[in-house]
């Protein structure tokens, strides 16, 4: 990712935070949830269309939890633009490798070995 795209991923996290804040807590669910609700904007930042909210509301708690444990004091928005940053690049990842892959070659290759 770059600089520009963490920085509007703070950006973005800055701003729903005041929106939460702004409801003075009336609401019955967390910043995360909250947070969920401007899914389609985290989607086209972290380029990930196949990020849902459960998987965004996961990365905001874990990075939340990091940044009070590692940098207490530091800018939390920062911190956590980072951490969701990196844990969607490295979900795609994973996903990606899960991903089966159906070349000719690895058909052929497949075909063989389950043959006796």
């Amino acid at each position: 990712m770059t600089e520009n795209i963490h920085q509007r991923i703070k950006t973005l996290l800055e701003e729903t935070n005041d929106a939460f804040v702004s409801c003075g807590g009336s609401m019955n669910f967390d910043y995360a949830a909250f947070a969920s609700m401007r899914l389609s904007e985290f989607k086209r930042l972290l380029e990930n269309p196949q990020l849902t909210g459960n998987q965004l509301r996961r990365m905001l708690r874990k990075g939340k939890q990091k940044q009070l444990r590692r940098d207490p004091e530091g800018c939390w928005a920062t911190f956590i633009a980072g951490y969701v940053a990196n844990s969607s690049n490295q979900n795609a990842q994973e996903n990606l490798e899960k991903t089966v892959h159906y070349g000719l070659d690895k058909v052929y290759a497949q075909n063989n070995q389950e043959k006796p």
